[in-house]
């Protein structure tokens, strides 16, 4: 591991004159929200502005008192006025952090107004922010505020509720399976403010020696790496882990004990949802291997479904939130390394020739609006809430990163040249090798057959790429693709490339020895090498079959159909490559092992081993539909 080259020049981008080299700053401010509660509050104003200023806004659950971002300060060197502020229950902010994403639509409504009111404010407020800190602006964008005038949330996908064909409960789950390596480490981070009180009448005076004196950092449950640790959480039972490793309770300990994405308990968490009508302009901007990329798209087709103008898809290749990498250019290494204590642990990851994990990209620089993010998201806010007149409302309204292509857009999403082409899974009878038996043909399967392994949840399959937060998400998957409880399905060599882009369905037909199990299913790209590389996976607990509103336990004879909806991803499969479908029933910790006993799962300690079978016959065709582009 290496630190990045900040001065590199595939990092940097030329940028307009810094218009402003300082600002003031006033901290600990008191917001009152509508039901009295208030929240911490920083402003940054640039030094020597005048008149009223475009506002940018971020609302953060993290820790703000290292105070401004990488693109804070940009944008305060530009003359815009800059907002931080704790959410709810966080840091110095009063209220309770009980709920994921609580208070986001009328706290941020509420925040909004005030700011609007302020002297230095020009009545136009624009909001941006990665990861949690973008998915807090979508409940908020719900609202409509007049002054919201436009949005940059980057890796968003965890805001994204009911909405047409989504069943995730904001990338909570895959067809029903907690995803609790991800959730576990990251709640567990989230650690209420309660463990300091403060007195309702505290000074501002009080806060900011507080905050230079007293530390509301938790201690995450991770590795030494800061990522979450396999062994960690097998405890069993499944609700007790945080506890049993001494964490704090968060609303994790509620989520995990609901019933599925059908419990009506998670109406209550402000996702956007289906009955919401945003119409704040937005810059959906994500990554193909971050963990909510499919929720990402699938609200961009929701509101393009509505005719919501000036929506804007662009997704390119990367782990989660890789597109704030490139605003590292623009900083000195000691300005970076005082913004980010884990800054020395960032791989070296350069945007003209980006390597993630076992994944080589090649040149990822983004070549829409001039060439880079960081001018995308000056000229977008520039227009928005500065009223200058630019071409970044021309652009097409889809552009996509194609890995092993390059940039492709479009006016629509899914593309409108998409064809989507069945693979059915079949088998060689001549193959001697069990891992190679498998294969995917466009041709329907004339036989009956079915593949068959033991599932044993004490010796899960481990999570190799995939999930979040980290930089090596797009590994090999070869050390997992040779056990004896992973089926491989696989084309022949392909003669000439097929690209892909857009949702992937995959439709298998499966019996178990269980009243009920999980599938869990991964599309890879197969070099001639050898080299496997994940490009996204999904899950399915059989108990949802018939809806997840309701759970039906497997009968030992019986053979189901469910369907697994959930992936995306836009790859070119070159000359000499070959498409593959890994299946499995495990895939830990990213996904909650089943126990296989048809039981709550969260609150037992035994288990049960199950043999599983994917059946693939003219009967029962277990196939997987790809969304297959001209070459």
């Amino acid at each position: 591991m290496t630190e990045i080259d900040v001065t590199a020049p595939d990092w940097a981008a030329d940028l307009p004159k810094d218009r402003f080299t300082e600002w003031t700053s006033e901290l600990e401010v008191y917001v009152r929200m509508r039901d009295g509660v208030h929240l911490s509050t920083d402003v940054m104003l640039p030094k020597g502005g005048t008149g009223k200023l475009p506002t940018l806004l971020v609302r953060t659950p993290y820790d703000k008192t290292r105070g401004p971002t990488v693109l804070d300060r940009l944008f305060l060197k530009q003359g815009y006025a800059v907002v931080l502020q704790s959410e709810r229950g966080r840091y110095f902010s009063e209220g309770r952090y009980d709920n994921y994403l609580q208070g986001a639509s009328t706290d941020g409504y509420d925040t909004l107004e005030w700011i609007v009111n302020q002297p230095w404010c020009n009545g136009r407020v624009g909001t941006v922010g990665s990861s949690s800190t973008a998915e807090h602006q979508w409940p908020m964008a719900a609202g409509n505020h007049p002054s919201h005038a436009a949005m940059v949330p980057v890796a968003s996908g965890s805001a994204i509720g009911d909405l047409p064909g989504n069943d995730t409960r904001g990338a909570f789950y895959r067809g029903g399976i907690p995803l609790t390596g991800f959730w576990s480490s990251w709640m567990s981070d989230q650690v209420p403010s309660e463990r300091l009180v403060l007195p309702p009448d505290t000074t501002q005076e009080q806060r900011l020696r507080l905050r230079k004196s007293y530390s509301l950092l938790p201690k995450a449950l991770v590795d030494s790496e800061g990522s979450p640790d396999p062994t960690k959480l097998m405890h069993l039972p499944g609700k007790d882990v945080l506890r049993a490793l001494g964490g704090s309770m968060t609303a994790y300990d509620n989520y995990l004990t609901w019933g599925g994405p059908g419990d009506p308990r998670w109406d209550g968490v402000e996702h956007i949802g289906a009955r919401a009508q945003p119409r704040v302009p937005a810059l959906h901007i994500n990554t193909w291997h971050d963990i909510g990329i499919g929720e990402t798209v699938r609200l961009f087709n929701y509101l393009q479904n509505l005719d919501t103008p000036n929506q804007f898809l662009i997704v390119g290749p990367g782990s989660h939130g890789s597109q704030m990498l490139e605003l590292l250019s623009h900083l000195t290494l000691t300005e970076a390394k005082n913004l980010s204590a884990d800054f020395s642990k960032l791989p070296n990851l350069k945007m003209s020739d980006l390597k993630f994990g076992d994944l080589e990209v090649g040149d990822a620089r983004y070549r829409g609006v001039d060439d880079g993010y960081t001018k995308l998201f000056l000229k977008w806010f520039d227009h928005w809430l500065g009223g200058k007149q630019n071409e970044v409302v021309d652009m097409p309204p889809v552009q996509v990163f194609v890995m092993g292509k390059g940039w492709i857009s479009g006016e629509q999403w899914p593309l409108k040249e998409t064809r989507m082409t069945t693979y059915y899974l079949d088998s060689d009878p001549e193959s001697r090798l069990r891992h190679e038996n498998g294969i995917l043909t466009t041709r329907p399967p004339t036989s009956d057959g079915a593949d068959s392994y033991v599932y044993d949840p004490a010796v899960p399959v481990p999570t190799i790429g995939g999930g979040c937060c980290d930089f090596a998400n797009a590994l090999d998957q070869r050390p997992v693709e040779m056990r004896r409880d992973v089926l491989v399905y696989s084309t022949p060599a392909l003669t000439q490339p097929i690209t892909i882009a857009g949702p992937i369905e995959v439709v298998l037909h499966v019996s178990s020895s269980a009243r009920d199990t999980d599938f869990i299913v991964k599309l890879v790209d197969v070099y001639p090498d050898g080299k496997a590389i994940n490009l996204n996976d999904d899950g399915f607990r059989v108990r949802y079959r018939e809806g997840f509103d309701r759970t039906v336990p497997m009968e030992k004879d019986g053979v189901y159909k469910i369907t697994l909806p959930n992936m995306v991803t836009a790859n070119r499969f070159a000359e000499g490559h070959r498409i593959r479908l890994d299946i499995t029933s495990s895939c830990f910790p990213l996904y909650e092992r089943n126990l296989n006993t048809g039981g709550n799962n969260y609150d037992e300690t035994t288990w049960e081993v199950a043999e599983n079978s994917v059946h693939r016959s003219a009967q029962f065709p277990s196939h997987v539909v790809l969304p297959v582009l001209p070459d």
